[in-house]
């Protein structure tokens, strides 16, 4: 995976993520919308074959709100490993 950052303004982000289909695009979009106070993130993609993803996060500070966004989702998804070790035990 790598991860490119396409524009960068004042309040927007652009960041493209190759290597990567939609799974982590839509993770971080969901969690921005879920989390963030004036955040209005988006995934684009051309086609599912095509191209790579891209995230685009417009926000008072999308750097910030992105960075944020990626810590949540990551202790998701630790929890999510904690419970199901859990079950299948």
């Amino acid at each position: 995976m790598k991860v490119n950052v396409l524009e960068e303004k004042k309040d927007s982000l652009v960041v493209e993520i190759e290597g990567e289909r939609h799974t982590i695009p839509n993770l971080l979009r969901e969690t921005l919308w879920k989390t963030i106070a004036l955040c209005l993130p988006h995934m684009k993609r051309k086609h599912p074959s095509l191209g790579s993803p891209k995230v685009i996060v417009n926000a008072k500070d999308p750097r910030k709100a992105l960075v944020s966004a990626i810590k949540r989702s990551e202790a998701q998804t630790k929890e999510f490993l904690d419970e199901f070790e859990k079950a299948v035990k």
